[in-house]
């Protein structure tokens, strides 16, 4: 499940890949990929990904793995909160990426 920590680490190394990577070409980036890509990356488009990144706010509800489906209709932005309403039915935590409210 991702955390602010794991979220603050994604952006992290976003920005070094971006920065140190990307003026070499796909041709060096491509062993860090789990799934081959078959072109470059557009321009500005890692720069693009980094804003949107860099502009949300995680947020987590409750979930049925199995059924994909909500089981609770209102986010959190506390992780502990969902926890706790939990406790009275099985269910896994979700995380959601909104736009930060400008």
């Amino acid at each position: 499940m991702l955390t602010k920590r794991h979220l603050a680490l994604i952006r992290a190394a976003l920005q070094y890949f971006d920065e140190e990577m990307s003026p070499h070409g796909l041709r060096v980036m491509r062993p860090y990929f789990d799934e081959p890509l078959a072109a470059e990356f557009a321009e500005g488009e890692i720069q693009e990904l980094r804003a949107g990144l860099n502009n949300c706010v995680l947020a987590y509800v409750r979930c049925d793995a199995r059924t994909m489906t909500l089981a609770t209709t209102e986010p959190s932005l506390d992780m502990d909160d969902i926890r706790l309403n939990a406790a009275d039915r099985p269910a896994e935590i979700a995380t959601i990426l909104f736009p930060r409210p400008t």
